[in-house]
């Protein structure tokens, strides 16, 4: 059988594997954006059902979105050397973010993470998956497609990257690489989220025994999270449609609201070691950020 056939049928046994946990474990961990709206009911002559409108947890909202850019976030797993024009390569990964899951915002007293999530308590720690595809391109270049599962919900990140290697192959200095990334976050419908993210690595690699290396990295990464909902209602045991405007001073009954667009920048630090033996790679990375940290192990085939 075919190096190719192998890679192929790996993939899809991976995605089939996602897929199955995916219908398996939906649910505790999916959203429930419209809790970041309190419906405040007021009187109104000539009402003679519940009328109001929602004061909305921007604050909240702002944070939970932070936090969850950056456990999608795209995973470097791989030092600063690039494939090489004929190159390729896949790895497997299992990671799990650290969140300030009991943490709240100025003014509230509910963390916002047990807001966001249906109103349970979540574990202090998340677990994903990951599947990563990469290809080496002339002059040092190199693409990379990555597929990414938080388990017990419904949300994936799909994404790429484009990563250029600087300086590489030379004896007595290490590789150094640059890369910019993009993925975005499907399967949360009260939900838009977008990661975008650039990085600065280096790297050093050091033979043993002739089929055997081990390469240590350490970079930079800036991420910044683009954030936005769509129509939320915060009242939804009343199916009247919305009735006035909250800026309307005969305001009777406005349970909808919306979280405009924001972005939110996150600076994160990461360092790994990378082991290979033949075509076989293994692969330990810590990243550090502003309020998610993150450990993965990686294992996979570089071509």
């Amino acid at each position: 059988m075919s190096i190719w056939k192998c890679v192929t049928m790996s993939v899809t046994a991976v995605l089939a594997v996602l897929l199955s946990a995916t219908m398996a474990w939906a649910g505790p961990n999916d959203l429930q954006l419209s809790r970041f709206g309190d419906f405040q009911t007021v009187e109104r002559e000539g009402c003679t059902n519940t009328c109001g409108f929602v004061e909305a947890d921007e604050a909240g909202f702002s944070a939970l979105t932070k936090d969850l850019g950056q456990v999608f976030a795209p995973r470097l797993i791989a030092p600063s050397e690039t494939l090489g024009q004929a190159g390729f390569a896949v790895k497997l990964m299992t990671s799990f973010s650290t969140i300030p899951h009991d943490s709240v915002t100025e003014g509230e007293t509910t963390p916002y993470w047990q807001k966001g999530m249906e109103g349970r308590s979540p574990d202090p720690v998340l677990f994903t998956s990951h599947l990563q595809v990469r290809k080496g391109l002339p002059f040092s270049f190199e693409v990379v497609g990555n597929l990414a599962y938080l388990y017990a919900s419904e949300m994936f990140a799909m994404g790429a990257d484009l990563r250029w290697a600087l300086n590489e192959g030379f004896d007595y200095f290490p590789d150094v690489a640059v890369r910019g990334s993009v993925n975005t976050l499907v399967g949360a419908p009260e939900l838009n989220l977008i990661n975008a993210a650039w990085d600065l690595s280096a790297s050093k690699s050091f033979g043993l025994a002739g089929v055997t290396s081990i390469t240590p990295y350490v970079g930079y990464q800036q991420l910044y999270t683009i954030a936005s909902t769509r129509v939320l209602n915060a009242y939804p045991q009343d199916p009247r449609p919305p009735q006035f405007s909250r800026n309307d001073a005969n305001v009777r009954f406005a349970p909808e609201f919306v979280f405009s667009q924001r972005t939110a920048q996150a600076n994160r630090v990461f360092l790994g070691s990378r082991l290979n033996v033949w075509i076989l790679s293994f692969t330990l990375e810590a990243v550090f950020g502003d309020t998610v940290n993150q450990y993965t192990f990686a294992g996979g085939f570089d071509f």
